[in-house]
C-alpha cells in the first residue's frame, strides 16, 4: 500500500514533490517500500500528513482519492465471479476477500468493514473497523466500487465517525438518490 501510496502522490503531484516529501519526513523505513514489506502505518499517516501540507490539500481528501486510486489494482488482484453490483462486492470484503489475504499475508491487519443491512441494490448500511485511522481511505474504495459497477452518480454516501475513535471507526449509509 506505501509503493502505491508514493505511485498515487507521483501521479496526482509530480516526481519533484514525492522526493521533496521522502526528503522531508522521518520515516523508519526510509521510505523504501515493496510490495511485501510490512511497515507500520504510523509512515503512512506521517506522509500523509506533509503531502497534505505541501500541497495544501486536506489529508480526507488525499486519503479518499487514494481509496479510489487504490481500488482498481485491488479488484484487478482479487477477482470476483458473480458480482454485479458494489452492494454484492461489500458483502464479499469480510468473509472472503480479507479471508483470501490473510492466507497470502498471515500477519495482514486487515480492518472490519462489515454490511449491516442491506435493502436490494437502493441501500447498504456498513460498519467500519480498524486498528489503523483509515475510514477516509474505506471511503474512497466504496466511492470507487460504486464507479467500478456503474452506479456512483446514483448513489450518496452519510458517514458517521465514531466520537470516540474518529477515522477508527465510522458506519456508511448508502442510498440510492432517487429511492427506487
Amino acid at each position: 500500500m506505501f509503493r502505491q501510496f508514493l505511485d498515487f502522490a507521483e501521479q496526482e503531484f509530480g516526481e519533484v514533490i514525492v522526493d521533496e516529501l521522502l526528503n522531508s519526513v522521518e520515516l523508519e523505513s526510509g521510505g523504501v517500500y515493496t510490495s511485501v514489506g510490512y511497515y507500520d502505518h504510523s509512515e503512512m499517516i506521517d506522509l500523509v500528513g506533509a503531502l497534505s501540507a505541501k500541497t495544501d490539500v486536506s489529508a480526507r481528501e488525499l486519503l479518499v482519492k487514494f481509496g479510489q486510486s487504490l481500488f482498481p489494482s485491488l479488484i484487478a488482484g482479487h477477482p470476483q465471479d458473480n458480482v454485479h453490483h458494489a452492494f454484492d462486492l461489500i458483502e464479499r470484503i469480510h468473509g472472503v476477500i480479507h479471508r483470501d489475504v490473510r492466507k497470502l499475508y498471515p500477519d495482514a491487519e486487515v480492518p472490519e468493514i462489515l454490511p449491516q443491512s442491506r435493502d436490494g441494490d437502493r441501500e447498504m448500511k456498513i460498519s467500519y473497523a480498524s486498528a489503523r485511522p483509515m475510514a477516509d481511505l474505506c471511503e474512497g474504495m466504496i466511492l470507487a466500487a460504486l464507479a467500478h459497477y456503474g452506479n456512483l452518480a446514483d448513489f450518496e454516501i452519510v458517514r458517521t465517525d465514531s466520537k470516540h475513535r474518529y477515522l477508527y471507526n465510522a458506519d456508511f449509509h448508502i442510498l440510492r438518490k432517487d429511492g427506487r
